[in-house]
């Protein structure tokens, strides 16, 4: 079965030639024009690998980047860029990029990235799969995962527990005021989450992070950036333990397991982020 490969550039000129070279070596190329036209194809498509421009209008190959990553976490990127541009390539491949190529594009070049990103994606998804698992990271639409099986009334109580912040795009989300641990639900905006300067999650509405903070009163150390206008609500550790220490025993097991639900999917999530980046910088 051929490879099928999405080729992203506002430049009709680079698209097509490398759409052109691509199929010489018998690969399938889709060519998008740019980053929404690329969204769109990715709804009725999969792809087996990804080669995005940095620089286009309506969407820059950064933010189409983020884009692919929330609905493909394992999706494998090659990005283009000029040579002006290899900063933006670099903090690319922080984001989750497998490798950037250099305008103007030589075609031996091309065909030695193209075959070993693709050899990547194989190895990623075959191995890798068995051990995490296929199935959807979706959380639940309508509520928390952390307050499942919880009455209306039941989930207004832990809400009144909580505190209302707010934060502007692009404003590191701190919580160190808290020193035994809290948890936080986004309410509405979008958070990323960062790891030794490589982003390895996004929180949207109804996600939660620090559940593991009822357990262990610590969390892994990581950055939290407001990708948009957030609003979250932040629960103290002992406020929750509190709450459930008068709620009764069944209600506190109740939110045990949801947590260790919530924290098992992240981590999958997380894994999947983590190894593809330590793969992309021991290949360097």
């Amino acid at each position: 079965m051929k490879s099928n490969i999405l080729v992203v550039d506002d430049e009709q000129d680079i698209r097509e030639l490398v759409s052109e070279l691509l199929e010489t070596q018998g690969y399938r190329a889709i060519t998008a024009s740019d980053g929404l036209d690329a969204l769109d194809k990715m709804g009725s498509e999969n792809f087996d690998l990804y080669i995005i421009d940095m620089s286009m209008p309506k969407m820059d190959g950064m933010a189409l980047l983020r884009e692919i990553k929330k609905i493909q976490p394992l999706a494998v990127v090659i990005v283009l860029t000029g040579y002006s541009s290899i900063e933006g390539a670099v903090e690319a491949i922080h984001s989750g990029a497998y490798q950037y190529i250099s305008k103007p594009i030589k075609s031996s070049e091309l065909f030695d990235l193209v075959k070993k990103a693709l050899e990547y994606s194989t190895e990623l998804y075959g191995p890798l799969q068995k051990v995490i698992g296929t199935d959807s990271f979706t959380l639940t639409p309508t509520g928390p995962t952390i307050l499942l099986g919880f009455s209306a009334e039941e989930r207004a109580e832990f809400y009144s527990l909580g505190r209302v912040k707010e934060f502007q795009s692009g404003d590191i989300i701190t919580l160190s005021d808290q020193k035994d641990g809290s948890i936080i639900i986004i309410e509405s905006g979008e958070i990323s989450v960062w790891m030794s300067n490589s982003n390895f999650d996004y929180l949207k509405k109804f996600d939660t992070w620090g559940e593991e903070n009822i357990i262990l009163e610590s969390s892994m150390p990581v950055n939290l950036r407001a990708e948009s206008p957030v609003t979250l609500r932040v629960f103290e550790r002992k406020r929750i333990l509190d709450f459930f220490s008068f709620k009764g025993e069944i209600l506190l097991k109740r939110f045990i397991i949801n947590i260790s639900s919530s924290v098992f999917l992240k981590w999958r999530k997380a894994v999947q982020r983590i190894v593809m980046l330590k793969l992309v910088t021991h290949s360097e």
